[in-house]
């Protein structure tokens, strides 16, 4: 059995983590699959001679997301705060725009100019209301698009539907000449306060994702295992459940574990705030990131 981790982007909700987890558990040879949403990781077990990587990454990639494989901590926080500046000038331009067409509509504003036959308003409402419907909420409508290949919906199926709504049902009455009643600020305010939504969505992620990364660096980063009586150093990612290591004094716990020989005071400060030492013995427990002070 082999396990790999590694990051999707584009997961909007719960729905998303969901999907992708059901898809990579549905994979011939993976036993088991776990989706975060709020880090946007993976990982995965599965049977190298039933399954490889590559199917794994299909998998997601079927579904309209983007797999990331061996990124570091610091290419990644580069490529989340890259798609929070993305999201937030969206959001940003959608609201500027939709703006104009939200108090020509609701103000019943008609300016003393024609453009092609159409009232200036009628106009600027148009034009507008289509580059954010179709321009920014373009990712809905991509979105709507690769669920109804898989036969399946989700929120962004929902907004896809009720914009496009609006859009064209605006756009129809408008070529028809049967009416001024238009819906293009509708659509452009759901599409910029989506967006808007999605900021702060990323806005939370990131700073989510930044203090859990923090968290990381303070573990160790390797270990000294005993095997037959003879010490070696390993990465910490390879040391397994029922093994014996080693800590001296000044050094981090490497995990969490219970002393099976010797005593020591224990640094917990980092877990619990409490300044001073605490005493550790023999079948005692002691947690990961803390510090050995002297046994």
């Amino acid at each position: 059995m082999k396990k790999i981790s590694f990051t999707i982007s584009g997961m909007h909700c719960a729905s998303c983590s969901a999907r992708n987890e059901k898809s990579l558990k549905g994979i011939e040879g993976v036993t088991q699959a776990v989706v975060n949403f709020a880090t946007g990781g993976a990982m995965v077990e599965y049977d190298e001679l039933r399954a490889s990587e590559h199917d794994l990454h299909a998998a997601v990639e079927k579904n309209g997301y983007t797999v990331s494989v061996g990124q570091d901590h610091m290419h990644h926080g580069a490529g989340s705060k890259k798609e929070l500046r993305i999201t937030r000038d969206k959001a940003f331009f959608a609201i500027a725009l939709s703006m104009p067409v939200l108090v020509l509509a609701m103000g019943g504003i008609s300016l003393p100019f024609d453009v092609l036959g159409f009232n200036g308003s009628l106009f600027i409402q148009t034009v507008l209301g289509t580059i954010v419907i179709l321009g920014f909420g373009w990712e809905f409508h991509k979105g709507m698009l690769v669920q109804l290949k898989r036969a399946s919906a989700n929120m962004d199926t929902l907004i896809s539907l009720g914009t496009l709504a609006a859009w064209g049902y605006s756009t129809w009455i408008l070529f028809l000449g049967e009416g001024s009643e238009l819906y293009y600020e509708t659509g452009s305010i759901i599409t910029a306060l989506i967006l808007l939504g999605r900021y702060f969505e990323a806005l939370s992620k990131g700073r989510a994702s930044e203090a859990i990364r923090k968290l990381l660096e303070l573990g160790a980063k390797t270990a000294h295992r005993i095997v037959d009586g003879t010490e070696e150093e390993v990465a910490i990612e390879h040391v397994q459940i029922g093994d014996v290591l080693m800590v001296r004094p000044g050094e981090k716990i490497p995990t969490d574990g219970i002393i099976v020989k010797g005593k020591t005071n224990i640094d917990e400060s980092m877990l619990t705030g409490e300044s001073m030492p605490v005493a550790k013995h023999e079948h005692d427990s002691i947690f990961g990131a803390t510090i050995n002070i002297d046994g």
